[in-house]
């Protein structure tokens, strides 16, 4: 069973702990079964002497003592379990690159976490699982014991109504795989409807298409598989449950006559299915539990094997030389997109070009022309199809990604502000640099400091969320500054302060700036302009350097020649 593959991986002592439980319930309830067996002839037990109550208190407190100890055992390994495969998930995202990323889908790790709670549900199906099989084993020996055609006959009877339900259950578990299938996709529709707000807002179609197509239609079909699988469940506990009092007319009636069973041979086979019907009623309850962590845990190892997939971790970590930022080579750089099938869709590149130290690069092009992917190749969120990305002359591999990275500050078209101080910022009163930058940014009337807790609440506009994040991007203090789009939020007279006063002292702070922009009226204040088109750099233009010179694109093919 994959379940005790998973739980003896995690623990070495697993299987000895439910040996040990099934040893000990084994002989407390075959010893229960003597007592019966006893009373119901009216005798004691002979080894006793008139104390049995001792030795029966003793094996009930056995019992219990063994149970109460694997239960809370079970309750610390599939805790540890839980947090196993859930920082191990996360752990495998954290490390996939933002490509990998975009394939997976955040809606299938969102599926995977929630399928990892489910595994609590184990401590219970296990416990159930073995005293209720232990109790059926014991009580069929006892009745082979007594009558072996008569304990044969019953072994059969229940192998009958097993298959059968095992048959119905196979049913009802592809129903829950579609439940868990839908599931997806609801994450997936409430995605749309939570980041996508605003567009759902501009279009009443939209907005109704969502919620009756998509989001009703969904939670309908789940809520009829569901109801369909509840049904079946309690319709197989009733099968289950009647059909042990099936099993007790035959002993009562049948048996007798065909095995020529007496009175005092039949008593022990009605008191013995009279003692299964409550363990074998726990055990049908318990099937739908195992059903459902058996299916999150198939669907918890598919999400990781396809995160392995995707996920390209190196052996090591390698850190590139700690030295000032002087340029950044594209040489024959492409990047591929890709369909379902792994085909080969759009080809973008290849891109040739030296970024140096102080440069302040303006890049612009229509929509789809090529600018969000030189940025991402830029910027290390992506990796080239062919070709190589030098930092000061050092080729970025794999293994050095990751330092290649926090050289580069960086704030994309939407930028996220997050709900915690993740970089460890110093971010209260006391720090003058903070307060000097807030000033700088115009955010001193709406930016509260001194609140006790080391943090800037992010419940501004748009264009205040994009200065902050350009205050945080200027405490980094990194050398090379990436703007998508910073400017497009902001107001007319804060847009032109940008790029008047704050490209130009950040240039002269050493800066080295790549901003995606589209206005034309402030173009004049760049060093360089690229233009993109159909996936290329179609126009490389200087247009003054620490001379003031012109360069041509013929220059700067015989520097990439040289």
């Amino acid at each position: 069973m994959h379940i005790l593959k998973v739980l003896q991986k995690q623990s070495r002592l697993f299987l000895p702990y439910i040996l040990l439980l099934g040893v000990i319930n084994s002989i407390v309830y075959s010893g229960l079964l003597a007592f019966v067996n006893y009373a119901v002839k009216g005798a004691s037990i002979p080894f006793i002497k008139g104390n049995d109550y001792l030795l029966y208190i003793s094996l009930v407190a056995a019992s219990l003592l063994c149970t109460k100890i694997f239960q809370t055992y079970m309750v610390k390994l599939t805790h540890n379990l839980l947090l196993h495969y859930e920082l191990s998930i996360l752990q495998q995202v954290r490390h996939a690159t933002f490509q990998a990323f975009e394939k997976l889908g955040a809606e299938r790790i969102y599926t995977a976490i929630g399928d990892v709670r489910i595994l609590a549900y184990i401590p219970e199906v296990l416990v159930a699982v073995v005293n209720s099989s232990v109790i059926i084993l014991c009580a069929l020996g006892y009745l082979c014991w007594v009558s072996p055609l008569g304990g044969v006959a019953v072994l059969g009877l229940m192998a009958v109504l097993l298959s059968v339900y095992m048959i119905r259950n196979a049913r009802i578990e592809k129903d829950l795989n579609k439940v868990r299938d839908m599931q997806h996709d609801y994450h997936t529709y409430l995605r749309d409807l939570v980041y996508g707000f605003k567009e759902i807002k501009m279009s009443s179609t939209r907005n109704e298409n969502i919620y009756q197509q998509y989001i009703r239609e969904n939670r309908l079909e789940g809520k009829e598989l569901g109801s369909r699988s509840a049904v079946r469940y309690l319709d197989n506990e009733l099968i289950g449950t009647y059909s042990w009092y099936l099993a007790l007319g035959v002993v009562i009636f049948a048996l007798p006559q065909v095995l020529h069973l007496s009175a005092l041979q039949t008593v022990p086979f009605v008191v013995v299915i009279l003692y299964l019907m409550g363990p074998l009623a726990s055990l049908v309850k318990i099937i739908p539990y195992y059903t459902n962590v058996k299916i999150a845990l198939e669907r918890i190892d598919a999400v990781k094997a396809a995160i392995d997939e995707v996920v390209e971790e190196p052996a090591s970590m390698v850190t590139l030389p700690d030295t000032r930022f002087e340029s950044i080579d594209f040489i024959d750089v492409t990047f591929g997109y890709f369909d379902a099938k792994d085909q080969l869709v759009f080809k973008t590149g290849p891109f040739n070009l030296r970024i140096r130290k102080g440069e302040t690069i303006f890049i612009t092009g229509g929509n789809g022309s090529g600018k969000s992917t030189f940025i991402n190749l830029l910027t290390g969120l992506y990796r080239p199809l062919e070709g190589a990305i030098c930092f000061n002359g050092h080729t970025i591999t794999a293994e050095n990604y990751a330092a290649y990275s926090d050289r580069i500050s960086a704030i994309f078209t939407h930028a996220y502000l997050f709900n915690e101080n993740y970089d460890g910022f110093d971010l209260s009163s006391n720090n003058a640099r903070l307060v000097a930058l807030i000033e700088k940014m115009r955010l001193q009337a709406v930016i509260k400091l001194g609140t006790g807790r080391n943090f800037i609440d992010t419940g501004l506009s748009k264009g205040q969320q994009k200065r902050l994040a350009l205050i945080y991007a200027m405490m980094e203090d990194r050398e090379v500054l990436v703007l998508d789009e910073w400017a497009a939020e902001q107001d007319p007279a804060f847009r032109a302060y940008f790029y008047k006063h704050l490209i130009p002292e950040m240039q002269q702070k050493g800066k080295t700036i790549i901003a995606v922009t589209h206005d034309d009226a402030y173009f004049n204040h760049a060093g360089r302009m690229l233009r993109f088109d159909y996936g290329k750099i179609v126009e490389d233009r200087h247009l003054f350097h620490e001379d003031n010179t012109t360069f041509s694109l013929d220059l700067i093919a015989n520097v990439y020649e040289q």
